[in-house]
């Protein structure tokens, strides 16, 4: 599937081999034309940046996502869960993605992920047919809850975090992290963390799509990071 800007907290940025750019750095995206110097990312690398030193574009986009994150939750339409519901459509075998598959997986063994249904993979990176940067491993955990974990190698893909401080609400083994839940009228909801290794970028999703009752308390925020902080680079 196809990377975005993953939540605003992360500004990620992909950069090809081949596209004839051989600088080491590159401005932010959404820069636009600005009267004082645009920050940077550079190439390979995690860089952290107060909202303040941001474009107005994105300076914009981040204040409102840190509203939402006072808030506790964001509420999103229906359509957005019939969106994520598609991921089946991608879904692939590990021994059809492994071989092409340029990053390391991190280890899952002896965490609750062996505890759960594993569906498959969805890969993804800077072709369709690969080679493939990044990597979505499916998850049914015993109650039906659906659990997502994606990595991206963003240094093997020549890419570049932004990391906004302000922005970062939770902590994963003492790394700043960003958790976000939507909520649907149906009471659907997804709960995401998102944080940055010097190596790769994890997101970890738990989605509920409504039929998962009696154990909403397992899908907030700080089993979410406990299940995070199980996982070994």
């Amino acid at each position: 599937m196809e990377r975005t800007l993953k939540s605003i907290l992360f500004t990620t940025l992909l950069f090809t081999a081949g596209n004839g750019a051989a600088a080491d750095t590159v401005p932010l995206p959404f820069a636009g034309k600005q009267s004082s110097p645009v920050p940077t990312m550079e190439i390979g690398k995690v860089k952290h940046l107060s909202k303040e030193e941001l474009p107005p574009e994105l300076k914009a986009v981040v204040e409102d996502d840190i509203e939402k994150s006072r808030k506790g939750y964001e509420d999103v339409s229906e359509e957005y869960f019939e969106y994520l519901d598609n991921y089946r459509n991608y879904l692939r075998l590990e021994n059809d993605v492994l071989p092409n598959l340029k990053l390391t997986l991190a280890d899952l063994t002896r965490t609750e992920f062996e505890g759960y249904n594993y569906e498959g993979m969805i890969p993804g990176g800077p072709t369709i047919p690969g080679p493939w940067t990044s990597v979505t491993r499916v998850f049914r955990r015993p109650d039906g809850m659906l659990i997502k974990l994606t990595e991206w190698d963003f240094v093997a893909d020549g890419g570049a975090i932004v990391i906004v401080d302000e922005v970062m609400n939770e902590r994963v083994s003492g790394i700043p992290a960003f958790s976000s839940v939507k909520k649907s009228p149906s009471g659907r909801a997804i709960t995401t963390l998102t944080w940055a290794t010097d190596k790769k970028q994890y997101t970890l999703i738990a989605e509920d799509d409504g039929s998962v009752r009696g154990t909403r308390k397992l899908s907030n925020k700080k089993w979410l990071v406990k299940l995070a902080e199980s996982i070994r680079d």
